[in-house]
């Protein structure tokens, strides 16, 4: 019996932890894939489009795979309101349009939970209403090969497209950076 309980646990600890997901939609996905695809912890990252429900728009997101051993869903939402303009519910910098509204699809009742105390937390320090939707997570549709791994594949035209669009610079997005300091907005 103990034999058999010490194979138990042995296999338990021998399994790999599960992968979390997460999506986000915060104008270009291009930008977005490249706050997240540098991050250790992300296991990939893939664009594409989500539609929640038969009243909900068509966003650009990008899909985080992730270890939550590693980096936290709660973590991740740090580094989406530095990168996005909370206020901006019609498009983010140049990219204006439904599509590029910002949301947040959540997937669990536990990443709902994060993502309106997160919301809740950025209204009440900034004194304004957020305009990032929190949505159930819905169908997602791939985006083609030409738009993974953008930032990646074309530096030059990816660098540029960031600069006269106005997303903010993006070395200034990592969690180190980040820690313990309160959460930033684009006008800042």
């Amino acid at each position: 019996m103990v034999r058999q309980t010490l194979m138990m646990l042995l296999l338990l600890v021998a399994l790999p932890a599960q992968a979390a997901q997460a999506v986000f939609a915060g104008g270009s996905f291009w930008v977005m894939e490249r706050l997240f695809a540098e991050q250790a912890g992300v296991l990939g990252t893939e664009t594409g489009w989500m539609k929640s429900g038969s009243r909900h728009l068509r966003r650009q997101v990008v899909r985080v795979e992730y270890d939550p051993q590693s980096l936290s869903y709660g973590e991740l939402l740090t580094l989406y309101w530095a990168a996005v303009d909370a206020f901006d519910g019609d498009g983010q910098f140049c990219d204006r349009g439904p599509e590029f509204s910002p949301a947040l699809y959540v997937q669990s009742s536990l990443q709902q939970k994060w993502a309106q105390q997160s919301r809740a937390r950025l209204a009440l320090e900034q004194g304004r209403d957020v305009e990032v939707r929190i949505l159930p997570v819905g169908s997602f549709v791939p985006a083609p090969a030409r738009h993974q791994q953008y930032s990646r594949r074309h530096p030059l035209l990816y660098g540029g497209y960031r600069r006269v669009c106005g997303y903010p610079a993006g070395e200034r997005f990592s969690l180190q950076a980040l820690a313990g300091a309160p959460l930033a907005t684009s006008e800042q």
